[in-house]
């Protein structure tokens, strides 16, 4: 029901009802139907604006952020781009944040044109996430002050230009030498988020000079597929404890040498930054003597942790997660371990009370040797509401099984298991 002004012997106005029809979308109201035509993708609105009234009046109402990708130019490349893009600005004058990370290949060349347009025309920009590619020195004069996040997307890349981006607050490199300009000046500074790909020993002073100027650092992802040295871990680990608001932790290294333990690293990391409440660690190890069984006792020093990643690929029999009753403020948990047998998840509930969220993933059976025993295990955990299980295959576990543990757990409402390549299968409480 909806008011409508209706002027009575032509000298007053009153405000009468107007009722609409059941099949109508008029009746819902613009806010309604604004919120419905939100779940749209960017594509489907212009498809769909022509349908009414209303949604030619709503349906752009709510974008704020926009993603221009390969998919969205192979469609405005079939028509006048210049038009397009002059449509968009018209249709969508609210426009915040342009994403345009996704844009790669052949249609790299019209970054410029694009950015450049949208960069006159939207009122309301105020940020701009893209890559660094060859021809950035062009156009980051002009944009560098709306970019926020930047990708560089190759190693030999020139990254000269990320000096006019005096907003950065998200940056992914491939080598800590590319945040420093040719002179040795830091061009990234009071940064929120960090991803490095490679790390070595000799990045030590640079890493020193980074976190410096770098205080502000709430995400540090660092990634390394080649052999890291204890030397290497050493020094990484001294710079990381000088984070004061270091908030998520990813570290993904590929450790070797007899003698290499993750152990003082990790109690270093876990002293120092107080704000530490998300950690993943993905170690592998070029033979069993490379990791050490007691490293994960360190944990005890990071027990504000509500969120822990572990992937350990070695060739070890099985993996304690003991240390976890230190992290009992845990809610989400991840593991892909080398063996998941029945002991590894044994009195998890007591370790980790507050557990919502468990991921298991293993490339050999997640069942080694008697169903019930391990899925015991899960169903008393007291908080559980989601399992996620990914191993291959997931076929020691009937439905009957699953179905029989969503019943014994108190709070658990999903269970999402993988049955073959990109197939899931789900299992939910039944509400009475």
């Amino acid at each position: 029901m909806m008011a409508s002004l209706e002027t009575t012997d032509g000298c007053e106005d009153r405000q009468q009802p107007q009722i609409y029809a059941k099949n109508s979308m008029d009746r819902f109201g613009d806010d309604l139907c604004q919120l419905l035509l939100s779940y749209l993708t960017f594509e489907d609105r212009f498809h769909l604006e022509c349908v009414s009234k209303q949604f030619r009046r709503t349906v752009f109402e709510s974008i704020v952020c926009i993603e221009i990708n390969d998919r969205f130019m192979r469609q405005i490349l079939n028509t006048t781009i210049t038009e397009t893009l002059a449509t968009i600005t018209i249709k969508c004058p609210k426009i915040e944040t342009i994403d345009c990370r996704r844009m790669r290949g052949q249609y790299e060349v019209h970054i410029p044109e694009v950015l450049t347009t949208f960069r006159h025309n939207f009122r309301h920009l105020r940020h701009i996430y893209c890559n660094l590619l060859q021809n950035s020195g062009q156009t980051m004069p002009t944009i560098g002050p709306l970019v926020t996040r930047i990708d560089v997307m190759v190693d030999n890349i020139d990254t000269q230009s990320l000096i006019h981006c005096h907003r950065l607050s998200h940056l992914s490199l491939y080598r800590l030498s590319q945040v420093f300009d040719t002179s040795g000046q830091l061009m990234a500074k009071n940064l929120n988020k960090f991803e490095l790909h490679f790390y070595s020993a000799d990045y030590y002073h640079r890493l020193s000079s980074f976190v410096t100027h770098n205080q502000s650092l709430k995400c540090l992802n660092v990634y390394d597929n080649r052999c890291v040295s204890e030397e290497s871990l050493t020094g990484l680990s001294e710079q990381l404890s000088r984070l004061p608001q270091l908030w998520e932790l990813r570290l993904a290294l590929d450790i070797t040498g007899a003698q290499t333990s993750f152990t003082d690293s990790l109690r270093t990391i876990g002293v120092n930054c107080k704000q530490l409440q998300r950690l993943s660690l993905q170690l592998s190890h070029t033979d069993s003597h490379g990791f050490n069984p007691k490293t994960l006792d360190s944990l005890r020093f990071c027990h504000r942790l509500k969120r822990l990643e572990l992937r350990i690929y070695a060739d070890i029999d099985e993996i304690s997660l003991d240390p976890l009753r230190h992290c009992n403020r845990l809610t989400h948990l991840e593991l892909d371990l080398p063996r998941m047998t029945a002991n590894v998840l044994k009195d998890l509930h007591i370790k980790c009370p507050r557990l919502q969220y468990l991921y298991i993933e293993s490339s050999n059976h997640f069942i080694d040797t008697n169903v019930k025993t391990q899925l015991s295990h899960i169903s008393r955990l007291p908080a559980l509401q989601m399992l996620v299980i990914q191993c291959n295959p997931c076929t020691d576990i009937s439905d009957n099984d699953f179905n029989d543990l969503l019943l014994r757990s108190p709070k658990l409402k999903t269970i999402k298991a993988y049955q073959s390549w990109n197939v899931w299968k789900f299992y939910c409480r039944q509400n009475n």
